[in-house]
């Protein structure tokens, strides 16, 4: 079985709340509990909104909130069903920014990553967290896991980070063309690849662009240089992709398969 995670994350939020601390924590508190309280449920509709033509809806549930991070996991079923999540995220990640955060020094970032459990990661029931109203609670652990985490440092305000996995998955996806997906450049991350550079990927809906803003270009040389780019060819997302695999195996003796989703795995 393959799981996608998605992370949301805001962006200021640490020196938005220094800034407000002298006015008692109410003045910033309400910010964080409108966003944890009405965010999930905005993905909730947007989602349902993007398969609203669809047999089967995905359930993108809250897998835990850390600081001013929610983490949302799902089961997409193919390629396309993950790409249309992914865009229903972003459409949200911009109705609550048009909607809520306007006339705050807040923004939101996003990143998706992949985890395969029928391979190396586990997921463990909590006991003390599950109960007979709402089930079992899961928790999950494992290298995938931790390599979506690391991902999150590329993330930027005004569009999503995406493992190799999920671009993969995006690729193979006869609505590919909806998202536009940009290879920014390669930065090392500790316990991945064995301290190979590991490929920056961000991704917006092609019909938009990348919302950023102009202080967030001047002071980011990759968003400044994304946000004068091209979409990355398909081709040369493929050639990344393949050259970690072929590094993995040949310098680790370490295998990569493509994965497939749906819990079964490409020959």
């Amino acid at each position: 079985m393959v799981r996608l995670f998605l992370s949301v994350d805001m962006v200021g939020s640490t020196d938005f709340k220094a800034r407000l601390t002298g006015e008692g924590s109410g003045s910033w508190l309400k910010f964080f509990q409108n966003f944890f309280s009405n965010f999930p449920l905005m993905v909730a509709g947007q989602i349902g909104f993007e398969f609203l033509d669809d047999a089967h809806t995905p359930a993108v549930e809250v897998w835990k909130v850390m600081g001013d991070e929610v983490v949302f996991v799902t089961k997409p079923g193919s390629p396309e069903e993950l790409t249309s999540i992914l865009l229903a995220l972003l459409r949200t990640m911009t109705m609550y920014e048009e909607r809520h955060l306007a006339d705050l020094p807040l923004r939101l970032k996003g990143t998706a990553w992949l985890a395969d459990f029928d391979g190396p990661n586990i997921e463990i029931e909590i006991p003390e967290l599950s109960s007979s109203e709402t089930g079992a609670h899961l928790d999950f652990i494992g290298p995938d896991i931790d390599l979506g985490f690391r991902v999150t440092k590329f993330a930027r305000a005004g569009c999503m980070a995406l493992s190799l996995d999920v671009v993969e998955q995006v690729l193979l996806a006869s609505n590919a063309s909806a998202a536009a997906l940009y290879l920014v450049g390669s930065e090392p991350l500790k316990g991945v690849m064995f301290g190979r550079a590991y490929p920056i990927v961000w991704m917006h809906a092609a019909s938009e662009g990348f919302a950023s803003l102009p202080w967030e270009i001047e002071a980011d040389p990759l968003v400044a240089a994304a946000s004068k780019a091209q979409p990355t060819p398909a081709a040369d997302l493929q050639r990344a992709i393949d050259n970690m695999r072929h590094y993995l195996k040949k310098m680790h003796r370490t295998d990569r398969p493509p994965l497939r989703l749906g819990g079964e795995v490409e020959d």
